[in-house]
């Protein structure tokens, strides 16, 4: 399979923001180096809010976020972790989270976190990360999520359900009437740009954004 490329990112979408709120939780680190963040108390559901200049904002179902939301390998999100400490201070750690992990019974979640020393985001959080440590806590008190906009994924162009050409980048886009991340242009938009990288015959598409 070819390389993913870059056939269309830039482009003008609304970009969000993700929140996740918990009364306590634990990191622990693994054999990998790599963390397991578990958020106790947890409030079950996202805020979501756009970016300005829009106004866009409500809540997603938690177990509804996490099977939308793409918090696979290959581009996993970004999210400050916010840990209260104090009235009026907050100490932040940078992650990329993947392998979600919800308990609605006894109000837990856990994600896999790769602690991070270099990172972007989709958004200005220049407030949240200025306050960014490289101490990791092994266990906090009340917590916030803020994690970054769909990540970008990649749209696959094949001849069959079990026969693919290639791929191609995409841009995902936050959709709020049913909590997932998806390409962000329609079908026909991804069906020319197949064919015209791989001809005819790969006109099938499948949509990967939320999916790894």
């Amino acid at each position: 399979m070819d390389e993913m490329e870059l056939n269309e990112t830039e482009m003008n979408r609304t970009t969000f923001i993700f929140i996740q709120e918990g009364t306590g939780g634990t990191f622990v680190k693994d054999e990998s180096g790599n963390y397991t963040l578990t958020i106790t108390g947890v409030v079950p559901y996202t805020i979501y809010f756009s970016d300005r200049p829009e106004r866009v904002g409500g809540f997603a179902p938690m177990d509804k976020f996490l099977d939308g939301f793409c918090f696979g390998a290959i581009d996993p999100p970004n999210a400050a972790v916010m840990l209260r400490e104090g009235e009026n201070e907050s100490d932040v750690v940078v992650a990329e989270l993947t392998s979600p992990q919800f308990d609605e019974t006894n109000s837990t979640l856990t994600y896999t976190a790769k602690v991070l020393d270099d990172y972007t985001f989709n958004s200005d959080w220049s407030h949240i990360i200025s306050k960014a440590d490289d101490a990791i806590p092994e266990a906090f008190g009340n917590v916030s999520i803020v994690i970054d906009d769909c990540p970008d994924s990649f749209v696959g162009c094949d001849k069959s359900w079990d026969e693919g050409c290639g791929r191609i980048k995409t841009g995902c886009c936050w959709h709020t009437w049913d909590f997932t991340c998806e390409a962000c242009h329609n079908d026909e938009y991804y069906v020319n740009k197949c064919i015209e990288k791989y001809g005819e015959k790969c006109s099938r598409i499948s949509d990967y954004c939320g999916a790894f």
